[in-house]
């Protein structure tokens, strides 16, 4: 019965505290971005898992500005990504607000964004 009951708790909570891509989405990225629903105030995410490396997000995620102009007092970020500054410069003026995620789940966001099956759209797909 203690175990049962210990099994429980457990379930319980990993449920409780599991991060739900779809919810972080609608919560979080849905006023800016669509998922194959073209433009809005930034790219189209329908297709990211083909556009971009997990680390590369995690990275643009984390420090949009530092990725974008660079800052040479911030590890990792001393120089700006010419990727990121041309994505920055379609979308202009306004620039993504840092979120703290980890790996994981920006590859469940990326799973999330693939499991609709949508296709992309918009000036996403001239930025390479």
């Amino acid at each position: 019965m203690k175990t049962l009951l210990f099994l429980f708790v457990c379930s319980f909570t990993f449920n409780l505290y599991a991060f739900d891509a779809g919810k972080f989405f609608k919560t979080n990225c849905k006023s800016c971005h669509t998922i194959g629903g073209g433009d809005t105030v930034g790219p189209d995410l329908a297709g990211l898992d083909k556009r971009r490396k997990v680390d590369w997000v995690v990275k643009f995620v984390s420090y949009p500005e530092g990725m974008v102009s660079g800052d040479p007092d911030e590890p990792g970020y001393e120089k700006a990504d010419k990727l990121a500054k041309k994505v920055f410069a379609a979308y202009k003026p306004t620039l993504m607000p840092e979120f703290s995620m980890d790996k994981s789940q920006v590859k469940a966001l990326f799973e999330y964004i693939k499991s609709t099956k949508k296709s992309p759209k918009g000036k996403i797909l001239k930025i390479k």
